[in-house]
């Protein structure tokens, strides 16, 4: 049996990912994406200072959540039609892959870096 939900299908709007191929995007999702906040993730390094010995570690945050997305959608599909599937409503669905997408949205350049140093600066 094969479990169906239409932020599963591959309509949409396709962005092409160097790891993944194209990552399908539904209208709903594509709006967060779309978002200032989200887009802003472009510009934000995943791999802090790598790049200063690895040139060609250039990853972006925006790079990093489709792929998180891709994963996780992946990971779903499996679910929803294991045997048994799982019983999931559309709004955990929605939830679910909403917040793969968003799950870095409220990071700042360098905040990982920042996060290992700051035990240095302040004590609880």
């Amino acid at each position: 049996m094969s479990i169906s939900h239409p932020l599963l299908e591959d309509d949409g709007k396709a962005i092409r990912d160097p790891v993944w191929g194209y990552i399908h995007l539904p209208g709903p999702l594509l709006a967060l994406v779309d978002t200032e906040d989200f887009q802003r993730l472009r510009n934000i390094s995943q791999l802090g200072f790598v790049h200063l010995v690895y040139p060609g570690a250039r990853h972006s945050r925006f790079e990093h959540s489709l792929g998180v997305y891709h994963l996780a959608k992946q990971f779903l599909l499996r679910l929803l039609n294991s045997d048994p599937p799982l019983q999931l409503t559309d709004e955990d669905v929605r939830v679910f892959l909403a917040a793969t997408l968003l799950h870095d949205i409220g990071h700042y350049p360098f905040s990982h870096t920042l996060e290992e140093l700051m035990p240095f600066f302040v004590s609880h």
